[in-house]
């Protein structure tokens, strides 16, 4: 009975060596390889090489038919043992590849394929790797938590909880969806909340924004930059006091009872210092406050240091009739009108959707107002589009929270914190990094262009590389790699900031497979003419291929 079972078992033993080390085995898992490798090159050159990786060439079933055509090349070894003369080229051959199968195994799994950014005069010592992680940072506990992110290419569920964080979903690749949400947390009446949506236009161009004084719009603030105009997003009960043309041309705002006035009104003086600033006082809570509105719209203490936690501020009106500045209310606007020497404040109304601005003949729209609700941008999956080596869609990452019933979105643009059973906690979505024992400073870049054109023709980085030996001054091009401690660094690619400045990224890489796949190369130039020279030689009249009658017999 034993000796039936042992027969069994290596009769399918003998069948999956067979067919493993066949001929047919082999071609089909070449094809189909060969198939994943073009389908990988398009997606890279369409997707990018992260995206190719998640859905092509770091998958299970690609990684699956490279260990499966590794044991072809094993079995196909064995099944011509014992040696024979003739076959001592394929031997070297089929060497050569296991060698590489097993030093690509190695740089796989004990390999480092990073990314180093290195701007303008600035020590860089951090490789950024391509795992997606998410820290939870603890300052109270001096503790931080990281939690490794899947390798997928689309949404995937997390399902993991720390303490009374739930980590719901992770998008990998996500674009930015507008919303309108109610707010999370709970906020006074009197609490300026408001957001409005504008149109800003005339003849020749348009311009849409969106602003808001909610706390919870992290990404919509109170102030925008339209080219020479600024504007400002403020409470709306402010607006009545850019209507007073009073002489000091100066407010007074009081965020507790949301109340503006102006000094004349509540026969506040305003005084003049021996240099010529304006200074006033103001009692409250039988204390006393002093601002020089002309300098800042917050208190000075005695140390004529700001007190930025004061609830009353002094805005000087005068500070704003030299260059275009449009104040903003939510449905009312104010601006200084230089012809009439005044300020003006008008209102949106059922009769009226625009309203006239003193400059270069715009128009103002207003296309929304919530006066609680929240503007907030939701992730939502896509796939990526590369276009010039960089992502031009699908470069946003983001990572879905639960905390106590309320949903938050992290993504990698920003970090967040959250304040959770009375402790501050950052979160933040980033990729992985590597610190180095050394440090590197870019002294300069060079790129040259192609004649007539703008397009770069090759990229070169200086840069001074500071060890325990000392600095050190080192040239990185194409094929001129920096080689130190293990690593090596190959010039990648470059950006440029809207000053003109050029920053450089290096590729760094820790290859310990390396020396393996350069011995199984040799062993397949040795084979190849080691086989030429047992086989070709030889070869029969018909012209048939020795390496296949080798396979054959």
């Amino acid at each position: 009975m034993q000796n039936t079972k042992e027969s069994k078992l290596i009769t399918i033993l003998n069948k999956i060596e067979n067919t493993l080390g066949g001929l047919k085995c082999a071609v089909t898992l070449i094809l189909i390889f060969t198939v994943g490798m073009v389908v990988g090159t398009f997606f890279e050159s369409y997707y990018g090489t992260e995206f190719a990786g998640k859905t092509i060439y770091k998958t299970w079933w690609f990684m699956s038919i490279q260990g499966l055509m590794f044991l072809s090349i094993v079995f196909a070894t064995f099944r011509r043992l014992p040696p024979k003369k003739r076959l001592y080229g394929f031997y070297t051959i089929h060497l050569g590849l296991i060698l590489i199968g097993c030093g690509s195994f190695v740089t796989y799994y004990a390999g480092v394929d990073g990314s180093i950014l290195l701007q303008p005069n600035t020590p860089a010592r951090e490789i950024i790797l391509p795992q997606d992680v998410l820290k939870i940072e603890i300052p109270d506990e001096g503790r931080v938590v990281t939690y490794r992110l899947p390798n997928s290419a689309f949404k995937t569920s997390l399902d993991e909880i720390y303490k009374d964080i739930k980590l719901v979903d992770f998008l990998p690749y996500a674009e930015k969806k507008f919303q309108w949400q109610d707010s999370k947390n709970s906020y006074s009446e009197k609490e300026p909340l408001h957001s409005s949506e504008y149109l800003i236009s005339n003849d020749n161009v348009s311009q849409q924004f969106l602003v808001s004084l909610h706390p919870e719009s992290i990404e919509y603030e109170g102030n925008v930059t339209l080219g020479p105009l600024t504007i400002h997003y403020l409470p709306n009960g402010l607006a009545k006091c850019f209507a007073f043309n009073n002489k000091s041309k100066l407010i007074l705002w009081d965020r507790e009872s949301v109340t503006c006035n102006t000094p004349e009104e509540i026969n506040v003086p305003v005084k003049v210092t021996k240099t010529g600033s304006r200074f006033l006082v103001i009692e409250k809570d039988g204390g006393y406050l002093s601002f020089f509105p002309d300098a800042s719209p917050w208190p000075m203490d005695e140390k004529l240091n700001m007190n930025q936690q004061s609830s009353i501020r002094v805005f000087s009106k005068k500070l704003f009739e030299d260059k275009p500045n449009l104040f903003l209310f939510g449905e009312k606007i104010a601006f200084y009108d230089k012809d009439e020497q005044k300020w003006e404040v008008r209102e949106f109304n059922s009769s009226t959707t625009k309203l006239d601005l003193p400059w270069m003949g715009f128009e103002l729209s207003l296309l929304q107002h919530q006066e609680k609700k929240v503007p907030i941008n939701i992730p939502v999956p896509t796939w990526p589009i590369q276009k010039n080596n960089q992502l031009i869609k699908g470069n946003l990452k983001a990572v879905s929270l639960e905390v106590k019933g309320k949903n938050y979105w992290l993504t990698n643009e920003r970090a967040m914190t959250l304040l959770i059973a009375g402790k501050k906690m950052n979160f933040i979505l980033a990729k992985d990094s590597l610190v180095l024992p050394f440090e590197f400073v870019l002294t300069r870049f060079k790129m040259d262009k192609d004649p007539g054109t703008n397009s770069p023709a090759s990229y070169e980085s200086f840069v001074r590389l500071f060890t325990e030996d000392g600095p050190s001054d080192h040239h990185i091009y194409m094929n001129n790699p920096l080689k130190h401690e293990g690593f090596t660094f190959y010039q990648a690619s470059y950006s440029q900031d809207r000053q003109g400045n050029y920053s450089s990224t290096l590729s760094a890489n820790v290859d310990q497979g390396r020396a393996i796949k350069y011995l199984g190369s040799l062993l397949l130039f040795i084979g190849s003419l080691l086989h030429y020279h047992l086989n070709f030689r030889t070869a029969r009249k018909d012209n048939v291929s020795p390496l296949i009658n080798n396979l054959e017999s």
